[in-house]
């Protein structure tokens, strides 16, 4: 029995001193990581310091145009600054996870006299908020953490809680080698003005046109009330500085637009929002909201062709706030048109267990008729013509236990496994920036996400995809 209480006692002290050592260390680790080799400097978050450096090293007048990740995919710097005389136009838009305030805590550290600030955030519930993610500031700031000093006291404090968890991925991405980016949700999509500039960006790739997951409306109770008192903070901030502020409409997806949003309903947000904000709106809201073709693949980014679109009005609304009644004859193009019919190649053995109906280019799953099989297989061709959709509720309270899911079907609806209390994986087969996915479409089912191993950084780190990381397997 002495032998046994001995045995517990110096367990008990080997435990102790093993939780003093990793309570010791914890900070020097954190710390280390945080300081080492820049490991997210290639990801799309990892353009961030380069905006900083821009907004910083650009002198004399400037246009700063501030917001998420809509920025950049719809603003032609150079062609703006080839029409708006003596002004350079800084892009500083970088993401909607990351939040819109913080980029206002960043512009402050530039701000001079003769500047005309535009915010632009996206017409969405999390951008007109004091949403705020630290992990994500943290990828921004990995080799630039210099970043953390321009942080409000509140975003500092939830920066330090998000450090631990990133200092975890920065081992093991020290350890592993860089996380791979891939389509143009990287650093090296962006050009010299910080805009995107990816030449695959053609046309919409969205099934449908827009991506149903994520409706636009115009509800003034969807704006949060810190949010438009940090706006109205920083115009007096800017104002004080001798610069001035307006807030101007992202570019929308008119097929987006929650049903039964009518123009009077635009108007009557337009009229809320400015009496809302202490300083003007600038440009006509419905000029932003544009045809589903100017998009790319999601409901606020554009194509190329959109971007030139969006450029010119921006040009006209600066002009028309300057007085610059010279003309902006910029000779816009048409609609791109994406190809119909595409082909993909894949596993079709299960075809013959879903009912379809027929589209324009293509067949859409209607129905399933899946007997004792548990783990289908979504197929590519039907009858020799694409399976390019799935309708919603097709999965609905299935037993499936698995399904593969080929890049073929490019939207992921929303709660499309809903009551599937068997499901436990997700197989897909493609890349991330091949499929399009809202905020839930883990909702009503409990599965990992499994991907090709070549592809599990690149999801774990791409735009839509991070919110879903700890499931991706």
């Amino acid at each position: 029995m002495k032998n046994i209480n001995t045995m517990r006692k110096r367990r008990s002290i080997t435990v102790i001193a093993v939780m003093v050592v990793i309570i010791a260390i914890l900070p020097i680790v954190i710390i280390s990581c945080a300081f080492l080799p820049a490991r997210f400097d290639e990801t799309f978050l990892g353009e961030m310091k380069y905006k900083m450096r821009r907004l910083m090293d650009t002198d004399g007048k400037r246009i700063i145009v501030i917001g998420g990740s809509s920025v950049p995919f719809a603003l032609k710097s150079e062609i703006a600054e080839q029409y708006i005389d003596g002004y350079s136009v800084v892009d500083f838009g970088m993401y909607a996870d990351l939040g819109t305030t913080v980029m206002l805590d960043f512009a402050k550290a530039n701000i001079k006299n003769g500047d005309i600030v535009v915010i632009s955030p996206e017409q969405s519930a999390q951008t007109l908020s004091t949403h705020f993610s630290g992990e994500m500031f943290w990828q921004c700031a990995d080799g630039e953490t210099s970043l953390f000093s321009y942080l409000s006291a509140e975003r500092k404090e939830r920066a330090a809680l998000a450090l631990p968890s990133f200092a975890g991925k920065k081992l093991y991405y020290t350890v592993n080698g860089k996380p791979k980016t891939d389509g143009v949700y990287k650093r090296s999509a962006f050009n010299e003005y910080c805009d995107i500039s990816y030449p695959d960006r053609e046309y919409n790739v969205i099934q449908g046109g827009y991506n149903p997951n994520l409706p636009i409306s115009f509800d003034l109770n969807a704006i949060e009330s810190d949010f438009i008192d940090e706006l109205n903070d920083f115009a007096t901030f800017v104002k004080n500085k001798g610069g001035k502020v307006f807030y101007r409409f992202a570019p929308m997806n008119a097929l987006a637009l929650k049903e039964g949003t009518v123009k009077a309903d635009i108007d009557a947000y337009y009229d809320g929002l400015s009496a809302l904000l202490d300083f003007d709106i600038m440009g006509n809201p419905h000029k932003s909201v544009m045809e589903g073709g100017w998009f790319y693949d999601t409901n606020f980014h554009l194509n190329n062709s959109g971007a030139v679109v969006f450029t010119k009005a921006f040009i006209e609304d600066i002009k028309l706030l300057l007085g610059d009644s010279s003309p902006t004859d910029i000779a816009l193009p048409a609609i791109p048109q994406a190809p119909s019919g595409s082909i993909y190649e894949g596993d079709d053995r299960h075809a013959n267990l879903f009912t379809y109906r027929e589209a324009e280019d293509g067949f859409i799953i209607d129905g399933i008729n899946l007997g004792s099989v548990r783990d289908p297989i979504i197929p590519c061709v039907y009858e020799g013509k694409p399976v390019i959709g799935i309708d919603d509720g097709v999965f609905r309270g299935s037993n499936i236990k698995s399904v593969t899911i080929q890049p073929n079907i490019r939207l992921l609806r929303d709660g499309m496994f809903d009551g599937c209390a068997s499901l436990e994986t997700v197989i897909l087969t493609g890349a991330p920036t091949q499929y399009t996915v809202g905020n839930n479409f883990r909702s009503g089912a409990a599965f990992n996400i499994k991907v090709p191993e070549e592809y599990v950084a690149s999801y774990k780190l791409n735009y839509s995809w991070q919110k879903y990381a700890r499931y991706i397997v």
